[in-house]
């Protein structure tokens, strides 16, 4: 893999999370946006206005052939992340991936069979381990270990209806799953139990899980959409970790600062944002860290695709594991 002291980024998708990332990249220090991808034509006016300067292609073949990046981010459906990551790959881009990698272990296998082919940078974004309350924790509980750890993540209803098709585990519990998976440096669990609710005929917008492994420690999740209107923009986040002579819980999301007038305001709901202009928070260091791979080190334990693959295949035992 030749690496690049300034790497040239894309973004391939240009919706919500997409255009986040485009305006992050813009603003980091040592990296370049030097391409956006949207297969809508229509809005391409748009972003040229927003990103003014910013070359706009309707097709990741077409940013190849223009040869005008050295790494694209893939923000698109998780339908389309394996054969945009290939592709990408076989042309010699590195690649960062939003989460879920894919939608089945075959695919991330093919990713990763792909990469060792090619020796391409290859990262999954997994945000939460670049919070700055995460990572911390992640540290302590390394060094006093722990017997039990409990996740909560609730969104708006709203965010339902926005993603029909995609289950509350792999679109919100995989953010926990991948750090319960740090907390016990990789070790897999001996039993699965998983239960989920839904209205008659729609996908679940509720689930609960259980992750035991074979010393007694317990995890468990819930993830749910169906916070009502007035609720935060993007919901609640809580992490309690239970040790044999600690108890800690850190509320990740929003972020610790009310605002209110006629109506509550959590003015910072996930931790991205910037300070004189220049990106910070969890989004801001996970590309920071994907640009550093691109470079030439090592992609950050806990975003490699057999990271991916490994929490994958947790949600199919997890799901497989359904009560009745």
């Amino acid at each position: 893999m030749n690496t690049v002291e300034t790497p040239r980024v894309a973004v391939v998708g240009m919706g919500a999370f997409g255009t986040v990332h485009a305006e992050t990249v813009r603003k980091l220090d040592g990296v370049r946006l030097a391409a956006l991808v949207e297969t809508d034509r229509s809005r391409h006016a748009t972003l040229s206005q927003t990103f003014p300067g910013i070359p706009v292609y309707s097709s990741l073949e077409e940013l190849i052939a223009a040869k005008a990046a050295d790494a694209v981010i893939i923000a698109t459906r998780a339908s389309t992340h394996t054969a945009l990551a290939t592709t990408a790959m076989k042309a010699g881009l590195a690649i960062l991936v939003e989460k879920p990698a894919a939608e089945t272990e075959a695919e991330i296998e093919a990713m990763i069979a792909v990469r060792n082919q090619t020796g391409a940078a290859a990262m999954v974004n997994h945000i939460c381990l670049f919070h700055s309350l995460i990572h911390p924790l992640l540290k302590k509980v390394e060094e006093k270990g722990f017997r039990a750890a409990h996740f909560v993540r609730h969104r708006s209803a709203l965010q339902a209806q926005r993603f029909p098709e995609a289950h509350p585990l792999r679109l919100m519990m995989v953010h926990d799953l991948y750090v319960a998976a740090q907390m016990v440096r990789g070790e897999e669990p001996v039993e699965f139990h998983f239960i989920d609710s839904g209205k008659p005929g729609h996908t679940p917008d509720m689930s609960w899980a259980t992750l035991r492994w074979a010393d007694g420690r317990v995890a468990t999740f819930h993830a749910h959409s169906t916070l009502p209107p007035g609720s935060p923009a993007e919901g609640w986040d809580r992490t309690e970790v239970f040790g044999v002579d600690y108890h800690s819980v850190v509320q990740t999301n929003p972020a610790p600062w009310q605002w209110h007038e006629s109506l509550a305001e959590w003015p910072v709901s996930l931790e991205i944002s910037t300070v004189h202009g220049r990106p910070v928070g969890m989004l801001a260091e996970a590309l920071r860290s994907f640009a550093a791979a691109v470079r030439g080190a090592p992609v950050p334990c806990g975003c490699r695709l057999e990271d991916a693959l490994q929490i994958e295949r947790w949600a199919d035992k997890l799901i497989h594991s359904r009560k009745a």
